[in-house]
């Protein structure tokens, strides 16, 4: 009876360990699209700042944008990576593990190209960063949303391995998508969270797109 006595403290505090790290996660995912949000909120700032005072009409006096055709690639690209890890995660959770590696490696890939895209695009403007408001401000709109592609990418990454890593433990559990055990409750609301935050890029991007390419 004792030994079931001094067993009990241990089994409650990986319990506590446990739902730490699943709050962590959710939080963390949160914290991190408001992170993002910040990063952009100076763009978009200096961007309807500078649109709105006009000065000399040097806000874009030649109409000269970047070009459509790239950013219409790199809107798909991201728009659509997202929907396919949408897709996935739903699958992962009935309990479908091949599906999400499918799904979650052409996401990647998606990811990757659009932020190829983006430093492609760079290299093909048609005007330079100081001939114009919006030049400058897609200038550096640019690089800090490629980083921000590839940060959500890494991430994506990370999860693929660590799938592939432990798949055949967890396998013999009922899959990560359905298994009880503490690690692929982890890994679960680690894709939930990643789900989240690129679903919210995504939206972004939308945003982006008709900001620069539209308007």
């Amino acid at each position: 009876m004792s030994e079931i006595t001094e067993d009990r403290p241990a089994v409650d505090e990986e319990q506590l360990y446990h739902e730490a790290a699943l709050g962590s996660l959710w939080w963390g995912s949160r914290i991190s699209i408001a992170l993002t949000i910040t990063a952009f909120g100076g763009l978009i700032f200096a961007y309807f700042y500078l649109r709105s005072l006009n000065s000399n009409g040097l806000w874009d006096p030649h109409h000269q944008t970047a070009s459509v055709l790239l950013g219409s690639l790199i809107l798909a690209s991201v728009a659509g990576s997202a929907i396919i890890q949408t897709v996935g995660s739903m699958r992962l959770r009935r309990g479908s593990t091949i599906d999400w590696l499918v799904a979650g490696s052409v996401s990647l890939g998606l990811g990757v190209l659009a932020a190829g895209f983006q430093i492609w695009e760079l290299t093909r403007l048609n005007f330079y960063p100081g001939a114009s408001g919006y030049g400058g401000v897609f200038v550096a709109f640019a690089p800090v949303y490629s980083f921000i592609i590839l940060g959500h990418m890494y991430w994506l990454e990370t999860l693929l391995v660590r799938l592939v890593r432990n798949r055949a433990v967890l396998d013999g559990d009922g899959g990560v998508g359905i298994s009880r055990q503490p690690k692929a409750e982890n890994f679960r609301a680690n894709v939930e969270g990643l789900t989240y935050a690129w679903n919210a890029l995504a939206v972004m991007s939308v945003v982006f797109f008709i900001l620069f390419y539209v308007l």
